[in-house]
């Protein structure tokens, strides 16, 4: 039996390779023939570094940066040779994610994307990087990438004092204009490419500050702020790349970095379609005989672009049988055969949170799980 391992991390309990990896273990204990293949994944949020770096056999490299609220911390991003060679792997969470801030910290006024500029411009400048892939999900940030863009050198001109390092989201309504060009310097001969989990509308109900803004800490009266920061800034960073940026999909993404990335003329694709043609997944699926996929939470938002999904859809284009091994799932989906999955395995009854001390449990459940999936037939008794 072939079976491939192809799971996105369970977000705060374990990464898509030590998933994978625990899976393979306790697959072998009760299949010792079959022919096992790993294949971690990513849709372009936490995780996409260390997927791509995993498999490719690139290097981590460990740099200094500001987090989201200017605190010096220890970041890390990949240099891989891709099919374009000198490709650096960033990873926006890693300086500019929610997961850098402690309970209560969280502000959306008050957090950059900063850092996540400055592990670009250590990449440029340090490592030769011709090539900068930049995965947007799990910032902390609703701040139109004004952070990023500063410490890549853009100059903001406002009608009050702005501080020379980390704007964040409650200057946006303060910028008078814009001035590209330093960074534009900096870029030539330089592509980049924003990998996206969502097609995120800037503005709106579903927008970066109205609909993410809550999840990052935002008040009401913060939302609407940053939405009308937004709308403003949007307006002076369309005038200077000549861009109407707010109608290009995924200029919301990442709190509004998709627009930043997009004035900067970059590009947006899908983080999985991107994980997926580096790692040369559909090349791994064919021949198998079962897939096997996962996530922490498979919920209706799963189907907008997650990666779990997008690996049933693919088993099913290749007609095989495909399962889904979850930390929870949300009792509201009743799409699952639509996209290929035939059955969901969930360790838990809800997703583990925080310091969930269940997340001691998680080896033990991965275990009894797969043993009633692979269980072994018994010997008749004579």
């Amino acid at each position: 039996m072939k079976i491939l391992i192809a799971p996105d991390k369970f977000k705060g309990v374990s990464t898509a390779q030590e998933v994978s990896e625990m899976l393979r273990n306790q697959i072998q204990k009760n299949l010792p023939d079959a022919q096992i293949r790993l294949c971690p994944v990513a849709d372009g949020g936490e995780g996409t570094l260390t997927s791509i770096i995993y498999l490719l056999k690139g290097k981590t490299l460990n740099v200094t940066v500001n987090d989201p609220l200017m605190r010096p911390k220890q970041c890390q991003y990949g240099m891989a040779q891709l099919p374009e060679k000198e490709t650096a792997v960033i990873e926006m969470a890693q300086a500019s994610g929610l997961f850098r801030l402690a309970p209560g910290e969280p502000n959306p006024l008050e957090t950059t994307s900063y850092g996540t500029g400055e592990i670009a411009l250590e990449a440029i400048k340090k490592q030769n990087a011709k090539h900068l892939r930049i995965s947007l999900g799990g910032s902390a940030t609703v701040d139109g990438g004004i952070g990023f863009l500063q410490a890549l050198g853009v100059i903001f001109k406002s009608k009050g004092t702005l501080p020379p390092k980390g704007l964040s989201g409650k200057h946006l309504a303060l910028i008078q204009s814009v001035d590209l060009e330093p960074a534009s310097l900096l870029l030539r001969g330089i592509d980049i490419t924003g990998l996206v989990d969502v097609q995120v509308p800037l503005l709106g109900d579903h927008g970066a500050a109205r609909f993410f803004g809550p999840f990052k800490g935002a008040t009401p009266a913060m939302v609407e702020e940053l939405e009308k920061g937004l709308y403003h800034f949007e307006g002076i960073l369309s005038k200077a790349c000549n861009m109407l940026l707010k109608n290009e999909k995924g200029s919301g993404a990442a709190g509004g970095m998709g627009m930043a990335l997009l004035a900067l003329g970059a590009k947006l694709e899908s983080g999985f379609d991107f994980v997926a043609k580096t790692l040369k997944l559909e090349d791994q699926m064919k021949g198998c005989d079962l897939v096997i996929t996962g996530e922490g939470r498979l919920d209706n938002s799963s189907r907008e672009g997650k990666a779990p999904v997008a690996v049933a859809e693919m088993a099913k284009r290749l007609g095989i049988p495909c399962i889904a091994i979850v930390g929870a799932v949300d009792p509201g989906v009743g799409w699952l055969k639509e996209v290929g999955i035939s059955q969901v395995l969930p360790l838990f009854d809800s997703p583990i949170v925080g310091d969930d001390p269940r997340k001691l449990e998680v080896p033990h459940r991965f275990a009894e799980i797969v043993a009633t999936l692979f269980k072994k037939p018994q010997a008749s008794k004579v």
